[in-house]
């Protein structure tokens, strides 16, 4: 790369006219996701030109070889992911001509991603390894290609494989782990061929390629000017020297220039060289969250009159300050942010994590309306589609490179530092990352200083902060990150530093449980519900949901908000034995919403909200609380038009509660009101008996497209004569297909074994199936019938692509081709306690302390019998030993008991001192006790159980990390182990 840059400010000639050029130049992006070949084995000399992969499937990326097993284990328990999925190593193959007009270009091939490890062959020549899994990277190819009618094979050995059940030990690739994500395999997003003119703008593949591409950037922002830079790495691979004229436009959404730039610079051959110019903005559209409005910026290269190539860079200009007294404000505007962490491989029941890009854009859209306006991926990196959907939905984005929950040293943290630069320098144009995620885990001092160097150089104007969740593990933390990562909310770490959640309400809860009152779906009657971490219905989850944000995040003045984790149910790290996911998303596997959903969005949506949670189908004399969720000052409740009660003191800012409401026939009316005026309103009613089944397609936004991995999906509802779906119906529907497609149906969550099925039980009187295109395009015909009713039957259409000698110029589409609009302020927001900032000092030996169960801790001091044992229970210490006596200590929740976590418990010893755990010897003691302390021999009685003390001796500085209880099999009755601490004199 030049060591220098050349810079031109704006330039208003008559040759940068206002009409934005839409000449391409010589540059071509070719969809290359059709048409390949699989197979599941790994045959000798695949990667040779000639090699015969006649016999083998023929498949179309987004693919993956782990659609057909998963989804279909019930979960370990113990927050242990679905790990009986099939690993090992497949090929890929993809045969391909260029036309002979394109022998002179340059040619590039890029993967957004490949899991775990993906070896590139292109006619037999080895092109490279990437084992990152997550992040996007590319190879030129073309020096090896044949033009004309001569074919060309691209050659693809994908091995998914990891090397230990235990994810701490499954070095070097600890994310490649169904701890954090399912162990999908395969070219799970899209590939594309890019083919330009040897003179071009780089692309922003740093792997292997370590080019770079746009870095644009807006300064001196104001609401009447901003001072956008562009800076394009151009290339100029032709052996003779280039008199070259650099031109930008930017370009607003309705088309139009609104600012322009150029520069000119003789490049000599081979050479690379950055340009860089600037031009003013007058009076710009600045992206807010709730306003997310975009810019382009196209870039060209001329050689005199003639456009050589373009290139598109998005723009968003927005200014931000993450205050630590008063939280978020995206150009001057307080924002309090509210939204999902959601794992990256955003596992869909029936299709794994290979997923179209419309589905990813359905899957933001939900969030969009469920009133998100913030994503952390955890915990490695979003994919391209979805960091832009970020920008288009207007969802301040965390953004991780790949990452387990380690301090990684040697091979490990070599791939993920190369990987967080390679990840960077694709992604840093994107205006809705505000932070760069520098690991999952605290990091060394010299650690931390590699991540802001990579930072300082790969995105010097960006003014993005960066964070590590947990880096309070660390006390050199403070001196390095630039915003505090937390995790469960409960307890500020660094005075110092802004805050943002990435991590909390972890409880989970089937979409098809609504409550003790309503009729089993194999969920209170299972027998491996005493094995749950989580025992409760839909109503509970979703009030939870309100309480969770309100306590941790909503109430506090001076946090800027977080992450609920995660948005949809997927098979990693379930706690529930019952369910084949782990349950504690706000939608479940196929995005069908829970009522959490609902109750997120009545408080997060600005305008009016309310919603009543649960149905209106109860049994004759059933009396019970009902639970309003509203962002309304004061709710009315009816049943059949009489007024049982008015509320104007909700719970938890949101929770209108009216107990004990007896259910009769015909219809419940919750109303909101502000200032004393109806605002808003909703009506349940009793539903009918089941009379038909109605079937929905729902397709992206240019239809259902025969490229051989696009999905229709088809919600079937069991409804009354009224055609109202049946809240309480579960049961079997049947269904066959004939036509050019591949079922791929869906799932029932607490049952094993119920995927890619051609039948499939409702829950709560819905589900949802997906079916796959073919690269025939054609008629396909679906029926559902169940005996007793009324069978539904539907014809759904894919649509042809142009695909010629394995090419297509259709990009994948999205879910929605429209325009977000803008959003008001909230109408309301609940009213906050009083927030004195300033440095609170907690503790002098419980430094730095965080506890990230689901429950509350809290640090005491002065230790003695009579003191309360636990935050939840009114059970006290009674004799204790005289060595125990004033010493400081932590209550902890024993609603904990059987929650599991490995960094539940941490803080840093702020002297030398003794640490001394008392455990109930009725549960498995856990590995942290076993490994790091000693059973003394003593034990303390906590009201009627006798705790068994533990020791260690701790340093002053040392980071202590202790895992919850147990992981699994806690006996009932059994008590939450309790620490205490003494100073060493």
């Amino acid at each position: 790369m030049s060591s220098f840059i050349l810079t031109s400010c704006a330039n208003t000639n008559q040759d940068l006219s206002k009409e934005a050029i839409t000449e391409k130049g010589n540059r071509i992006k070719y969809n290359f996701n059709l048409d390949w070949k699989f197979i599941k084995e790994n045959p000798e000399k695949a990667q040779d030109k000639n090699f015969d992969d006649s016999s083998w499937s023929t498949v179309s990326a987004p693919h993956t070889f782990n659609d057909i097993d998963t989804f279909d284990d019930l979960s370990l328990g113990g927050h242990k992911g679905e790990k009986n999925q099939w690993r090992g190593t497949v090929w890929y193959r993809k045969h391909f001509k260029l036309p002979a007009k394109e022998a002179d270009k340059k040619v590039y091939i890029e993967f957004e991603g490949v899991r775990q490890i993906a070896d590139v062959y292109i006619n037999g020549h080895y092109l490279g390894k990437n084992q990152t899994g997550f992040i996007p990277f590319g190879y030129d190819i073309s020096s090896y290609l044949k033009f004309g009618t001569e074919e060309n094979v691209i050659a693809v050995k994908v091995n998914n494989d990891r090397k230990s059940d235990n994810f701490r030990d499954n070095d070097p690739l600890v994310w490649n782990h169904e701890h954090w994500h399912p162990t999908h395999g395969g070219i799970y997003r899209n590939v594309f061929l890019h083919t330009m003119d040897p003179l071009h703008v780089t692309l922003p593949l740093y792997d292997n390629l370590e080019t770079v591409g746009t870095y644009v950037y807006a300064d001196n922002i104001t609401a009447t000017n901003a001072d956008v830079t562009t800076n394009a790495e151009v290339l100029n691979e032709y052996e003779t020297e280039k008199e070259v004229t650099y031109v930008t436009q930017i370009v607003d959404r309705e088309g139009q220039v609104v600012a322009t730039s150029s520069a000119n610079k003789k490049l000599k051959a081979k050479e690379k060289f950055t340009f860089s110019t600037t031009a003013s903005v007058s009076n710009p559209k600045r992206w807010y969250t709730r306003n997310p409005y975009m810019y382009k910026v196209l870039t060209f290269l001329k050689e005199g009159d003639k456009i050589v190539d373009r290139y598109e860079t998005p723009l968003g200009i927005r200014s931000f300050e993450f205050n630590k007294d008063s939280g978020f404000y995206n150009n001057g505007e307080h924002a309090k942010l509210h939204g999902w962490g959601q794992k990256p491989t955003n596992t869909w029941a029936g299709l794994g994590a290979a997923l179209p890009d419309w589905l990813r854009e359905y899957t933001f859209d939900l969030m969009d309306k469920a009133g998100g306006n913030f994503i952390r991926w955890g915990h490695c990196a979003g994919s391209p589609a979805e960091v832009a959907f970020g920008d288009k939905y207007g969802f301040v984005t965390l953004m991780p490179g790949v990452s387990g929950e380690s301090q990684d040293e040697g091979e490990v943290w070599d791939i993920r530092i190369k990987a967080f630069k390679d990840m960077m320098v694709y992604y840093r144009n994107h205006p809705s990352i505000f932070i760069w995620e520098g690991g999952n885990w605290a990091e060394t001092e010299a650690h931390y200083k590699e991540i802001l160097d990579i930072i300082a150089t790969v995105d010097p104007n960006g003014k993005r902060l960066m964070g590590n969740r947990r880096s309070d593990t660390k006390i050199e933390s403070e001196k390095y990150v630039t915003i505090e990562v937390g995790t469960e909310g409960w307890e500020r770490e660094f005075a110092s530093l802004p805050l943002i959640e990435s991590e909390y309400m972890r409880d989970e809860a089937p979409r098809r449980i609504w409550d003790k009152y309503s009729p089993d779906d194999n969920f209170w009657n299972n027998p491996n519900l005493s094995k749950n971490t989580y025992d409760i219905g839909s109503e509970q989850f979703a009030v939870g949901q309100v309480h969770h944000w309100w306590t941790k995040m909503g109430k506090k003045p001076f946090h800027s908000g977080g992450a609920n984790w995660v948005f949809s149910d997927g098979p990693h790290g379930g706690r529930n034995p019952t369910e084949v996911t782990r349950a504690s998303g706000e939608v479940d596997g196929v995005r069908l919403p829970k009522e959490a959903f609902y109750a997120v969005k009545a408080m997060w949506r600005p305008e009016a909200q309310i919603h009543v949670i649960g149905h209106w189908n109860y049994k004759e004399g059933t009396k019970k609380d009902m639970y309003v969720i509203s962002n309304c000052e004061t709710v009315k409740l009816y049943v059949n038009g009489n007024l049982l009660g008015t509320n104007s003191k909700p719970v938890d800012g949101y929770v209108y509660k009216f107990s004990n409401v007896e259910w009769k026939s015909g219809e419940i009316k919750v109303e909101g009101y502000l200032n004393d005026k109806l605002v808003v309103s909703q009506t349940k009613k009793t539903i009918g008996d089941p009379v038909a089944i109605k079937l929905t397609p729902i397709t992206g936004a240019k239809g259902w497209l025969a490229d051989g991995s696009d999905i229709a999906l088809l919600d079937f509802e069991v409804v009354d004569k009224n055609g109202n779906r049946c809240p309480l119906d579960a049961g079997r529907v049947d269904f066959t297909i004939s036509g050019p497609a591949i079922w791929r149906g869906g799932y029932n969550s607490g049952k094993a074994n119920s995927t890619n099925n051609l039948y499939l039980d409702t829950e709560a009187g819905i589900n949802r199936v997906a079916i796959r295109s073919l690269l025939k395009a054609g008629d396909v015909t679906i029926t559902a019938s169940r005996k007793g009713i009324k069978p539904a039957t539907i014809t759904l259409t894919s649509l042809p692509i142009d695909i010629t000698d394995g090419l297509t110029t259709t990009l994948p589409q999205g879910y929605y081709d429209g325009v977000i609009a803008e959003e008001p302020v909230p109408v309301h927001i609940p009213k906050m306690p009083p927030y004195v900032p300033g440095i609170k000092n907690r503790s002098e030996l419980f430094t730095n302390f965080s506890y990230t169960g689901d429950a509350k801790a809290m640090l005491r001091t002065t230790m003695n019998w009579g003191k309360k044992a636990y935050t939840d229970l009114d059970q006290n210490y009674t004799v204790i030993p005289g060595y125990l006596r004033f010493a400081e200590y932590i209550r902890t929740p024993n609603s904990d008991t059987k929650y599991w976590a490995r960094d539940q418990l941490q803080f840093i010893a702020g002297a030398d001192m003794e640490i001394y755990v008392l455990h109930d010897d009725r549960v498995k003691r856990p590995a942290f006790l076993l490994e790091d302390y000693k059973d003394i021999g003593d034990n303390v009685n906590v009201g009627t159980v006798t705790m068994s003390v533990f020791k260690r001796t701790a340093k002053k500085g040392e980071s202590i990390i202790m895992a919850g209880n147990s992981d699994s099999g806690v006996p009932k009755d059994s008590r939450m182990y309790t620490v205490i601490g003494k100073k060493i004199k």
